[in-house]
Protein backbone atom coordinates (compact mmCIF):
# COMPACT_ATOMS: atom_id res chain seq x y z
CA UNK A 1 0.00 0.00 0.00
CA UNK A 2 0.87 3.40 -0.63
CA UNK A 3 2.57 5.84 2.69
CA UNK A 4 -0.35 8.26 1.70
CA UNK A 5 -2.55 7.06 4.48
CA UNK A 6 -6.60 7.28 3.10
CA UNK A 7 -8.62 9.82 4.36
CA UNK A 8 -11.76 8.87 5.65
CA UNK A 9 -13.80 9.05 2.32
CA UNK A 10 -11.47 7.50 0.25
CA UNK A 11 -11.35 4.47 2.74
CA UNK A 12 -15.38 4.80 2.56
CA UNK A 13 -14.99 4.71 -1.14
CA UNK A 14 -12.78 1.95 -1.88
CA UNK A 15 -14.45 -0.09 0.33
CA UNK A 16 -17.90 0.25 -1.22
CA UNK A 17 -15.92 -0.27 -4.48
CA UNK A 18 -14.76 -3.59 -2.69
CA UNK A 19 -18.16 -4.54 -2.47
CA UNK A 20 -20.22 -2.84 -5.80
CA UNK A 21 -17.25 -2.75 -8.55
CA UNK A 22 -19.55 0.31 -9.19
CA UNK A 23 -17.06 3.49 -8.71
CA UNK A 24 -19.84 5.88 -9.49
CA UNK A 25 -22.28 4.63 -6.61
CA UNK A 26 -19.19 4.35 -4.15
CA UNK A 27 -18.61 7.95 -4.62
CA UNK A 28 -21.96 8.91 -3.76
CA UNK A 29 -22.02 6.58 -0.75
CA UNK A 30 -18.73 7.36 0.33
CA UNK A 31 -19.94 10.88 1.68
CA UNK A 32 -18.58 13.48 -1.45
CA UNK A 33 -20.48 16.13 -2.29
CA UNK A 34 -22.94 15.54 -5.07
CA UNK A 35 -25.71 17.62 -4.76
CA UNK A 36 -25.03 20.11 -7.32
CA UNK A 37 -23.21 17.74 -9.62
CA UNK A 38 -24.38 16.15 -13.31
CA UNK A 39 -24.25 12.56 -13.29
CA UNK A 40 -21.58 13.22 -15.52
CA UNK A 41 -19.39 15.04 -13.61
CA UNK A 42 -20.11 12.32 -10.73
CA UNK A 43 -19.12 9.26 -13.00
CA UNK A 44 -16.11 11.66 -13.91
CA UNK A 45 -14.79 11.80 -10.24
CA UNK A 46 -15.52 8.73 -9.01
CA UNK A 47 -13.12 7.25 -12.24
CA UNK A 48 -10.28 10.15 -11.34
CA UNK A 49 -10.58 8.77 -7.57
CA UNK A 50 -10.44 5.02 -8.42
CA UNK A 51 -7.32 6.31 -10.32
CA UNK A 52 -5.20 7.85 -7.59
CA UNK A 53 -2.35 5.89 -6.14
CA UNK A 54 -3.11 5.53 -2.45
CA UNK A 55 -6.74 4.22 -3.36
CA UNK A 56 -5.73 1.55 -6.04
CA UNK A 57 -2.86 0.44 -3.92
CA UNK A 58 -5.43 -0.26 -0.46
CA UNK A 59 -8.15 -1.16 -3.22
CA UNK A 60 -5.22 -4.05 -4.72
CA UNK A 61 -4.10 -5.12 -1.25
CA UNK A 62 -7.98 -5.65 0.35
CA UNK A 63 -8.55 -7.70 -3.11
CA UNK A 64 -5.22 -9.78 -2.46
CA UNK A 65 -7.05 -10.42 1.00
CA UNK A 66 -9.77 -11.41 -0.18
CA UNK A 67 -8.63 -13.98 -2.96
CA UNK A 68 -6.45 -15.28 -0.29
CA UNK A 69 -9.12 -15.90 2.07
CA UNK A 70 -10.63 -17.75 -0.80
CA UNK A 71 -8.25 -20.22 -1.13
CA UNK A 72 -6.93 -23.26 0.62
CA UNK A 73 -3.63 -23.07 2.38
CA UNK A 74 -1.66 -26.27 2.81
CA UNK A 75 -2.11 -26.72 6.32
CA UNK A 76 -6.13 -26.15 6.15
CA UNK A 77 -5.92 -29.03 3.31
CA UNK A 78 -3.81 -31.06 5.88
CA UNK A 79 -6.53 -30.96 8.69
CA UNK A 80 -9.03 -31.71 6.26
CA UNK A 81 -6.80 -34.97 5.37
CA UNK A 82 -5.88 -35.86 8.56
CA UNK A 83 -9.99 -35.41 9.99
CA UNK A 84 -10.51 -37.86 7.36
CA UNK A 85 -7.86 -40.29 7.72
CA UNK A 86 -9.57 -40.02 11.61
CA UNK A 87 -12.68 -40.87 10.35
CA UNK A 88 -13.99 -37.20 12.10
CA UNK A 89 -15.29 -35.96 8.49
CA UNK A 90 -18.98 -35.93 7.98
CA UNK A 91 -21.08 -35.13 4.73
CA UNK A 92 -24.83 -35.25 4.50
CA UNK A 93 -26.86 -36.97 2.02
CA UNK A 94 -29.98 -36.76 0.85
CA UNK A 95 -32.21 -39.43 1.97
CA UNK A 96 -35.22 -38.43 0.74
CA UNK A 97 -38.61 -36.21 1.84
CA UNK A 98 -40.35 -36.02 4.80
CA UNK A 99 -44.04 -37.75 4.48
CA UNK A 100 -45.47 -35.52 7.14
CA UNK A 101 -43.93 -32.19 6.12
CA UNK A 102 -42.28 -33.22 3.05
CA UNK A 103 -39.33 -31.51 3.69
CA UNK A 104 -36.14 -32.82 2.33
CA UNK A 105 -34.22 -35.49 5.52
CA UNK A 106 -30.53 -35.56 4.89
CA UNK A 107 -28.40 -38.38 7.28
CA UNK A 108 -24.53 -37.95 8.47
CA UNK A 109 -22.32 -39.99 6.27
CA UNK A 110 -18.87 -41.01 7.20
CA UNK A 111 -15.70 -41.78 5.11
CA UNK A 112 -15.18 -45.08 4.10
CA UNK A 113 -11.82 -47.65 4.74
CA UNK A 114 -10.70 -46.91 1.17
CA UNK A 115 -11.23 -43.05 2.03
CA UNK A 116 -9.63 -43.24 4.63
CA UNK A 117 -6.78 -44.98 3.47
CA UNK A 118 -6.40 -42.72 0.47
CA UNK A 119 -6.23 -40.11 3.15
CA UNK A 120 -3.46 -41.67 4.81
CA UNK A 121 -1.63 -41.94 1.51
CA UNK A 122 -2.32 -38.41 0.94
CA UNK A 123 -0.28 -37.46 4.27
CA UNK A 124 2.51 -39.73 4.56
CA UNK A 125 3.13 -38.44 0.87
CA UNK A 126 4.15 -35.62 2.25
CA UNK A 127 6.34 -36.64 4.90
CA UNK A 128 9.91 -38.22 4.53
CA UNK A 129 9.27 -42.11 5.80
CA UNK A 130 12.60 -43.15 8.11
CA UNK A 131 14.34 -46.29 7.10
CA UNK A 132 12.91 -47.89 10.49
CA UNK A 133 9.58 -46.90 9.41
CA UNK A 134 9.63 -48.43 5.56
CA UNK A 135 10.57 -51.54 7.55
CA UNK A 136 7.33 -51.89 10.09
CA UNK A 137 5.45 -50.41 7.26
CA UNK A 138 6.78 -53.69 5.07
CA UNK A 139 6.58 -56.13 8.00
CA UNK A 140 2.93 -54.70 8.98
CA UNK A 141 2.07 -55.27 5.14
CA UNK A 142 3.46 -59.08 5.11
CA UNK A 143 1.51 -59.68 8.13
CA UNK A 144 -1.65 -58.73 6.92
CA UNK A 145 -1.15 -60.67 3.76
CA UNK A 146 0.56 -63.74 5.86
CA UNK A 147 -3.41 -63.17 8.09
CA UNK A 148 -5.42 -63.24 5.15
CA UNK A 149 -3.58 -66.45 3.23
CA UNK A 150 -4.43 -68.36 6.44
CA UNK A 151 -7.76 -67.45 6.38
CA UNK A 152 -8.07 -68.53 2.73
CA UNK A 153 -6.45 -71.94 3.73
CA UNK A 154 -9.19 -72.20 6.70
CA UNK A 155 -11.25 -71.63 4.65
CA UNK A 156 -11.02 -74.13 2.40
CA UNK A 157 -10.00 -76.64 4.71
CA UNK A 158 -13.79 -76.10 6.04
CA UNK A 159 -15.42 -76.26 3.06
CA UNK A 160 -13.45 -80.20 2.08
CA UNK A 161 -14.43 -80.89 5.72
CA UNK A 162 -17.92 -80.22 4.85
CA UNK A 163 -17.28 -81.90 1.55
CA UNK A 164 -16.11 -85.21 3.13
CA UNK A 165 -19.11 -84.91 5.65
CA UNK A 166 -21.16 -84.70 3.29
CA UNK A 167 -20.18 -87.80 1.44
CA UNK A 168 -19.56 -90.03 4.71
CA UNK A 169 -23.45 -88.70 5.26
CA UNK A 170 -24.43 -89.80 2.01
CA UNK A 171 -22.57 -93.35 2.24
CA UNK A 172 -24.22 -93.89 6.02
CA UNK A 173 -27.78 -92.79 4.36
CA UNK A 174 -27.25 -95.87 2.28
CA UNK A 175 -26.33 -98.68 4.85
CA UNK A 176 -29.05 -101.04 5.96
CA UNK A 177 -29.93 -100.99 9.42
CA UNK A 178 -27.80 -104.25 9.87
CA UNK A 179 -24.78 -103.11 8.70
CA UNK A 180 -24.76 -99.59 10.68
CA UNK A 181 -25.81 -102.04 13.60
CA UNK A 182 -22.06 -104.05 12.91
CA UNK A 183 -20.42 -100.04 12.41
CA UNK A 184 -21.57 -99.06 15.97
CA UNK A 185 -20.57 -102.96 17.46
CA UNK A 186 -17.13 -102.41 15.67
CA UNK A 187 -17.04 -98.80 17.06
CA UNK A 188 -17.89 -100.09 20.67
CA UNK A 189 -15.18 -102.24 20.93
CA UNK A 190 -12.58 -99.47 19.61
CA UNK A 191 -13.50 -98.15 22.98
CA UNK A 192 -13.10 -100.94 25.18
Amino acid sequence: MSSQKLTVKQKKFADEYIKTGNATESYKKAGYKVDKMSSHAISNEASKTLLKPCIKSYIDAQMKKLEDSKIMKASEALQGITAIARGEAKAKAYVGDDKATGEPVYREIYPTIKEIQTAYDSILKRYPVSDADKAQIKKAQAEAIKAQAEAQVAKAQAEQLHTVADKTREKMDKLSIEELRNLAKLAGEDDD
